[in-house]
């Protein structure tokens, strides 16, 4: 006997090729929630829908003349200490070290958070860090790459 068909009927498929480190970002999310990797695809891509859609609006009816809040994505990371006797993990909100470059595209702003400081210490060491990198958003609200290097600090 055949299983009853889900309301919810999905019927379109699509192959979506990762990377190693996408995998195992993929593989974390889906052990840490409980729950299946394509419901975690879902969830993304309905976050990523939500934030597109509000830079459109914004974009398309000049909501950035009237003054509307709106927030940026969120600049906190967890890094893992450069240094090979300790590698411990840490939280580190870069928003207190960037300054933002905009730039306009088609759907919108696009917004760079750049940073370069090395008034990063480490709480399980003591030592300090240097974080050089990038975190952008684009349109505004959504995710749209980072590049960020951790280093020792050059004493």
């Amino acid at each position: 006997m055949a299983r009853p068909k889900k309301d919810d009927a999905r019927d379109i498929v699509y192959k979506v090729r990762l990377n190693e480190e996408e995998d195992r970002i993929l593989t974390e999310a889906s052990e840490w929630t409980e729950q299946a990797k394509s419901e975690v695809f879902r969830k993304a891509l309905l976050d990523y829908y939500k934030a597109v859609k509000v830079g459109k609006y914004i974009s398309d009816s000049d909501m950035e003349a009237s003054g509307w809040a709106f927030d940026h994505i969120s600049q906190q990371r967890i890094i893992t200490c450069p240094y090979a006797d300790c590698e411990d993990d840490f939280a580190v909100d870069f928003s207190d070290y960037s300054e933002e470059q905009d730039s306009e595209g088609p759907m919108g702003y696009r917004c760079e958070h750049i940073f370069d400081t090395s008034e990063i210490e480490c709480p399980s060491c003591g030592r300090m860090i240097h974080a050089s990198g990038v975190i952008s958003e684009y349109p505004l609200g959504a995710y749209e790459y980072e590049n960020i290097k951790i280093e020792m600090e050059e004493e």
